[in-house]
């Protein structure tokens, strides 16, 4: 809520300036939104970064501490948005090709529904986007 100093020393409300702020918030994320459309070329590629993960795993918490807050205002997102599916769940459909995971977290690179590689485990933020550089640049 935000507050205004009236002229008799007491506080009252600005509806005004709470207007202006959400105008103004709304005009930047359509900016943005429009921006960045313009800029994706490689999210055509229909990747998908599936991490198998577990309610239990102190990794895959320190992952979304790390990188998993933030991963879908990322590059990366644009080519390979992230999807979480739960380790102790049957695989969708669309994902039951998929070689089991035999530990949490891991991460598997798709591409066009096909597996092109795994990130297996949660080393650290520095070495998670290094791996997954190698996948962007292809």
């Amino acid at each position: 809520m935000i507050r205004g100093r009236s002229r008799g020393g007491g506080w009252r409300f600005c509806a005004s300036q709470i207007y202006l702020t959400r105008c103004a918030a709304l005009f930047l994320l359509l900016v943005i939104s429009i921006v960045g459309a313009g800029s994706v070329k490689a999210a055509d590629s229909l990747g998908q970064l599936v991490m198998i993960t577990s309610s239990h795993c102190p990794w895959c918490e320190a992952f979304e501490d790390d990188v998993g807050k933030g991963y879908d205002l990322t590059e990366e997102a644009l080519v390979y948005p992230l999807r979480r599916h739960d380790f102790y769940k049957a695989m969708p459909d669309d994902l039951a090709h998929l070689t089991p995971a035999t530990m949490t977290p891991t991460f598997i690179v798709m591409r066009n529904g096909a597996e092109v590689g795994r990130i297996i485990g949660y080393p650290g933020a520095e070495l998670f986007w290094w791996r997954i550089s190698e996948f962007t640049a292809q």
